[in-house]
């Protein structure tokens, strides 16, 4: 979870307050302007996706000096050359709490629109305030843009948390225990093939690359933790939507996988389910996932591997379920949330997305586990 008060918790869950979004642009650790206004907004985060955090804010603000906000240069503030902006979000009620949440750290990546207000002033024109639509993407993207000149090893020695700070040039958030780089790694030259090395890396520390509300990058663990935040029903509850569903998807029972060794020669690992309703042999039919990983060098090792995600898939149905509550900015991906229901035990699932925004709403979109057997 994000970090908050117990005196913020408490408010939150009793769902009335208000909030304001509040935004600091930047060029690299330069504070170019604080407190912008922002009109309308919308940020998701996706822990599936490549670049894990993003969307859009309209800054309006107005000028005391007649300078604009409006990028025309690349070296303006809110330009697309590295400048980037801070957002948190100000919670507050009418008996005087008031608390920030920090939100994001992006990266300007485009201007979609933007306008001036001006007034003619002793016969001149000056701007009384401007208004600037951004897009918005995290720190990944910068990962993401870069690329290696050549093929290349890992220094000898390196270990995963080294290798994700010196790949990526950013602070690192050490969310797991540190590992040595897998042997016989090898580093492409390839589109994205930085941000590919640092997926395949945070893999082998059980996780994926993620951006932290402070512009960090760590790694998100695969592993789901103890339940952090509840969702109630009910006049004092949070809760203004939920679907349950039931589905096949994702319920393998292959897995097969295609890897090399140190000299390039091709290795092959199959593993399946042969006893059960998901047996490969009942009704079911068979479900095949193909797995690949850079990590993987011998044949004991890729037959490790394609049975550790044959039972991964086996230890449960992983279905989604989408939830609409009131905005709870303390929750993020990752968070083992409870959700109440009318009929039947709660619901516990994962946080696999959430987005919020100026309406004052959170969507949730949780991976809950159903037991097979």
């Amino acid at each position: 979870m994000r970090a908050g008060s117990d005196a913020l918790k408490g408010v939150l869950k009793g769902g009335g307050f208000g909030t304001r979004l509040v935004v600091d642009s930047f060029y690299g650790a330069t504070r170019t302007a604080a407190g912008l206004g922002a009109d309308g907004w919308d940020l998701k985060w996706d822990s599936e996706a490549k670049i894990k955090s993003g969307g859009t804010v309209t800054i309006v603000d107005a000028s005391d000096d007649g300078s604009t906000l409006v990028p025309r240069s690349f070296t303006d503030k809110l330009a697309v050359a590295g400048q980037e902006v801070n957002v948190a979000l100000e919670v507050f009620t009418d008996g005087g709490f008031s608390e920030r949440i920090q939100l994001g750290h992006y990266r300007v990546t485009a201007v979609p629109s933007s306008s001036e207000t001006v007034v003619d002033l002793r016969g001149a024109p000056v701007v009384v305030s401007s208004r600037v639509s951004l897009t918005l993407e995290d720190r990944l993207i910068g990962v993401e843009r870069k690329g290696f000149r050549s093929e290349q090893n890992p220094p000898a020695g390196a270990t995963c948390w080294g290798e994700l700070q010196r790949l990526s040039g950013l602070q690192v958030v050490r969310s797991v225990a540190d590992k040595p780089v897998p042997s016989g790694t090898v580093y492409q030259a390839q589109q994205g093939g930085v941000l590919k090395a640092c997926e395949e890396i945070a893999d082998a520390l059980g996780g994926v690359p993620y951006i932290t509300p402070d512009g960090a990058l760590s790694v998100l663990p695969d592993a789901r933790g103890s339940v952090v935040a509840e969702l109630v029903l009910g006049d004092e509850g949070t809760i203004l939507d939920l679907t349950d569903t039931m589905e096949s998807e994702g319920i393998y029972n292959v897995v097969v996988g295609n890897f090399e060794d140190a000299d390039r020669n091709p290795i092959y690992a199959v593993a399946q389910v042969t006893t059960g309703p998901f047996a490969v042999s009942s009704p079911y039919g068979e479900y095949t996932r193909y797995y690949a990983s850079d990590f993987v060098k011998t044949k004991a090792a890729a037959d490790s591997a394609v049975k550790a995600v044959l039972s991964q898939a086996q230890k449960g149905q992983s279905y989604r379920v989408p939830v609409q509550c009131i905005v709870n900015p303390l929750i993020e991906d990752g968070d083992m949330v409870s959700v109440e229901r009318r009929i039947g035990d709660p619901l516990v699932g994962r946080v696999v997305s959430h987005s919020l925004g100026s309406s004052n709403l959170m969507n949730l979109e949780l991976d809950v586990v159903r037991e097979l057997v």
